[in-house]
């Protein structure tokens, strides 16, 4: 019987190696060493990273797990198996095992009475782990414990590869679906924030974890973006809870002030849908202009002062420039015209949420090669950073040398993705802007300064 078990193991081993290969994201390289191990130990069976913060563990891929126990909540590394703090195989069975877990109640309710973990590591670096779970008696053999150490290393050799994680463009669909299945949410903005999410293949867990603000008063944010190590919390669904809500985020943030957690209120969340065109105010028109912000002159001495900056900054290099869909030509076409160092230029189109597609994908690429080059993106725009961090992932699996931010207007109070801006014309307060590339239903792009527009009686109520 060893023989044969060696035999599989093996066969096993050499599948994983072939998985993760191929030419593939990191997730889908996951989700197969995550199938292997579960059908080789006839067990449930997931590969869990370390989140940014470097202290959680997240469940990157499972197999033959049930979605509301993989969907729990975030695991402490320290705590529970402490597989990574052990540095070696962690194994624990009946009673044993719920003295040491984060969630022993999910897992009794999921059938699970034995559980191994193996850290995945590579060199001096913690990546992770391998935990394999057990709904009847079970003890790992010599065999097993080879068997696993040598899966965690497979998983290493994935996981750090750096330009294969970069390709992962999304998350893949099915994986979504599931997530979403296992999920009840409170109120239908929280199912639509999910919906955005999902689209740019950017995981969430639902209402992860409750933190104690007192012996009587517990805070839950809606999400934590695992990959981002940030919370948000909604304010859309009771307005008249927004006074307390914000005095439970400021009492938080003094509690716990290593926690990122950044809170959407109503006319947040329906400027974020109108981006998308989605949401009361993507079906509103604007009644003329309200303000405006940064006239003519200031444009012309801003840019100006950028492509002095970037002249110094690529003296005795050759850049390349890329401009992403429509927004940005007003800027970029003033930009190069004052920049001078010689430079390449080069312009991409991506998909956005709200066009009848499941992921965003890039509709029109660069044709430029971008390995070794240094390149700056040319953005008209941000506030979420959740558009810019696609473009940035996708941009770095060309291998530049360089890859910088060049931005006309920073709106930093919508900001959930944290990013480094190379160079920023203007910071614009939490406002709809039009003029200068920028549009309100394809309406202003012309106008030589920056404006915010009138907004109709009934869409400023929807923003109250």
């Amino acid at each position: 019987m060893v023989p044969s078990k060696e035999r599989a193991f093996y066969k096993s081993a050499r599948q994983a190696l072939t998985a993760v290969s191929l030419n593939v994201p990191l997730r889908k390289k996951l989700s197969s060493l995550a199938r292997i191990l579960a059908r080789s130990l006839e067990a449930g069976a997931s590969i869990l990273l370390f989140d940014s913060s470097g202290t959680r563990l997240v469940h990157a891929a499972s197999w033959k797990l049930p979605p509301a126990y993989v969907h729990k909540g975030l695991l402490t590394a320290k705590t529970g198996l402490a597989e990574t703090t052990a540095g070696g195989p962690v194994f624990f069975s009946g009673d044993e095992l719920f003295l040491h877990l984060e969630y022993p109640e999910q897992a009794r309710r999921a059938g699970i009475t034995a559980m191994i973990g193996v850290p995945i590591i590579l060199g001096n670096n913690k990546l992770g782990a391998i935990r394999i779970y057990f709904k009847e008696g079970w003890r790992p053999s010599s065999q097993d414990l080879s068997f696993l150490n040598t899966m965690a290393k497979i998983a290493a050799v994935a996981i750090n590869c750096p330009h294969e994680a970069y390709k992962e463009e999304q998350a893949p669909k099915e994986e979504a679906k599931v997530q979403r299945k296992a999920v009840t949410f409170a109120h239908s903005s929280e199912s639509e924030f999910a919906s955005i999410l999902d689209f740019y293949g950017i995981d969430w867990i639902y209402e992860p974890k409750s933190f104690a603000l007192s012996e009587r008063q517990m805070f839950t944010p809606d999400f934590y973006l695992p990959a981002l190590d940030q919370y948000v919390e909604l304010t859309t669904m009771k307005q008249n809870l927004v006074t307390l809500k914000n005095k439970k985020m400021r009492r938080l943030k003094e509690l716990y002030p290593d926690i990122k957690i950044s809170l959407l209120y109503k006319k947040d969340y329906d400027r974020l849908l109108a981006k998308y065109g989605a949401g009361p105010l993507a079906r509103s028109s604007a009644h003329g202009l309200r303000q405006v912000l940064f006239s003519a002159s200031e444009i012309e001495k801003h840019v100006s002062e950028l492509a002095d900056q970037i002249s110094a900054d690529y003296k005795d290099k050759r850049p390349v420039l890329i401009g992403v869909q429509r927004g940005f030509i007003c800027f970029m076409a003033d930009l190069i015209r004052r920049i001078t160092v010689p430079m390449d230029l080069d312009f991409m189109t991506i998909s956005y949420y709200g066009q009848g597609q499941e992921g965003v994908r890039v509709i029109k690429d660069i044709e430029l090669p971008l390995t070794g080059r240094h390149v700056i993106l040319i953005e008209d725009i941000i506030d979420t950073g959740i558009t810019l961090d696609y473009l940035l992932r996708h941009l770095n699996a060309r291998c530049p040398e360089s890859l910088k931010i060049c931005v006309l207007l920073d709106r930093r109070a919508r900001r959930l993705v944290d990013l480094k801006l190379a160079y920023v014309a203007f910071e614009v307060p939490d406002e709809f802007v039009v003029g200068y590339g920028l549009d309100y239903h394809e309406e202003y792009r012309n106008l030589p300064f920056i404006a915010v527009p009138e907004i109709a009686e009934f869409d400023k109520g929807s923003q109250a």
